[in-house]
């Protein structure tokens, strides 16, 4: 299965001592090979770093974990092929991007989803797929969800967003292991199906009053990582609960 590592944070922060934590376990500690990418965001937009090679591998993404980039948003994924005939390439590889009522949506999936096409025939909608993987296949259906409840150029709130989603997450979360994180840079959405874990930095004087909440699939570090229910969906703004 894949990994997933995503920050939401109250001022723009740097996750270096994380992604430099998760790289090794994309073909070199683990068994997540099949490309990697990572996500922030600067605003309504994303900038999305992202490449199908094994992450221990890259000296792309060792000097990005070095890089000291800001944000207050940000999503990353290492990729094990499941199944493996769903191989390396550009398209298959998280997390996925598309624009949505004029923000950047991204998206990273853990987990099997099959008969996942059997679901999406028929009910058209605005987004389509240009990979083979079953996560952008999902990650389709949900923005196509809130495409059709929340009417384009309305505030979208963690109550609308939950709305919209949780009967597409209910439906697929049927059909096997439904593990997301899905941004917009205001919001970050997490569903625990099974496993995800989340670490909350509180407010502090060396922090100077700026929260950060981190998730990730395994803890990354010795700190006091908590594990989400399983079942759960959390969205989280400026790095607190929101909603």
């Amino acid at each position: 299965m894949c990994e997933l590592f995503a920050m939401s944070a109250g001022r723009p922060t740097d996750v270096d001592r994380y992604l430099s934590r998760l790289i090794p376990r994309g073909g070199r500690i683990g068994p997540h090979a099949d490309g990697w990418g990572v996500a922030y965001f600067e605003g309504r937009a994303s900038r999305i770093f992202k490449d199908a090679s094994p992450a221990a591998e890259s000296r792309y993404l060792a000097i990005l974990a070095k890089a000291r980039l800001k944000s207050t948003a940000v999503v990353a994924h290492i990729r094990k092929a499941n199944p493996a005939i769903v191989g390396r390439a550009t398209a298959n590889t998280h997390p996925f991007e598309r624009e949505w009522n004029g923000r950047s949506w991204v998206f990273a999936h853990n987990g099997k989803l099959p008969g996942i096409q059997d679901q999406a025939d028929g009910r058209g909608g605005r987004f389509k797929p240009l990979g083979d993987t079953d996560s952008e296949q999902a990650f389709c259906l949900l923005l196509n969800a809130m495409a059709q409840e929340i009417d384009c150029g309305d505030e979208v709130s963690p109550r609308s967003i939950q709305s919209a989603l949780m009967p597409v997450v209910d439906m697929l979360s049927r059909l096997g292991e439904f593990n997301f994180i899905l941004s917009n840079g205001e919001y970050t959405i997490v569903h625990a199906h099974t496993r995800l874990h989340v670490l909350e930095k509180s407010p502090d004087a060396a922090a100077r009053g700026n929260p950060v909440a981190l998730l990730a699939t395994a803890p990354l570090t010795g700190e006091n990582w908590r594990p989400l229910s399983p079942g759960s969906t959390c969205v989280y703004k400026e790095g607190r609960l929101a909603g």
